[in-house]
């Protein structure tokens, strides 16, 4: 079950009840049952923090839409164009939903270790005012494999990592567009062949959000590197 705080698992109700495909035909008590089906979903996830949340609301309806889509390519059997673009919009939800059922499983599995080490820690003792180091330590130097060890500044010319503003934006992009934003990340940035094939999809605008994208070492930007890859090669 969800452990998110009964406001906040509300306000998710609400999304879903909007996300979701009408039934057909369009009656309340219908709706009503397509609601409670996609509200267990969510609570099968186990989202435990706001973000993870907002991950379960958009896998939900995917895979509504996802059956949805493949009901009206039933409708069009005998129109080849219209039928094709229903099943091309079921694959592309089910890509949307691959995606982020795996950034969910990877936000869960961190939130899970660091709420085990936190639990495990011992209590740590008060602060103690540390003695001055001695006379002999003072006036000993640095060894000159300490030197060495000690981290460098950065090289002349190299570029700087990517603000926090572009981090968020990019990370605000990568839940929205999963996969796109795997593929960016994959591809080193934005191509001519990865824009036509995410058409649909309004890429970031900003270079720097871009560069966030592809060079970014947040959790949530990393878990891209375990969705693009050949797989998003061999669908483009």
């Amino acid at each position: 079950m969800s452990t998110l705080a009964t406001p906040a698992a509300l306000e998710y109700y609400e999304d879903l009840a909007r996300a979701l495909p009408a039934p057909i035909p369009d009656k309340p008590e219908l709706r009503q049952r397509r609601l409670g089906t996609a509200i267990e979903a969510f609570q099968d996830l186990q989202p435990g923090n706001a973000f993870e949340g907002r991950l379960a609301v958009r896998i939900v309806p995917c895979g509504a839409h996802v059956v949805e889509c493949m009901f009206e390519a039933s409708i069009y059997r005998e129109d080849f164009a219209k039928r094709s673009r229903c099943r091309a919009q079921a694959n592309s939800f089910q890509r949307e939903e691959r995606a982020a059922m795996q950034i969910l499983a990877r936000e869960q599995k961190e939130r899970l270790k660091l709420e085990a080490v936190a639990g495990a820690a011992p209590a740590r003792p008060a602060m103690t005012s540390a003695p001055p180091p001695s006379a002999e330590i003072r006036a000993t130097p640095p060894s000159p494999a300490a030197i060495r060890a000690a981290p460098q500044p950065a090289a002349a010319g190299s570029a700087p990592p990517p603000s926090l503003e572009a981090i968020t934006q990019a990370e605000d992009f990568a839940v929205e567009e999963c996969v796109a934003a795997a593929q960016i990340r994959h591809d080193r940035g934005v191509t001519p062949q990865n824009k036509a094939y995410f058409h649909e999809v309004t890429f970031p605008a900003d270079p720097a959000v871009i560069d966030a994208l592809v060079r970014g070492t947040s959790e949530l930007l990393t878990s891209l590197d375990d969705i693009g890859g050949d797989t998003l090669d061999e669908a483009a």
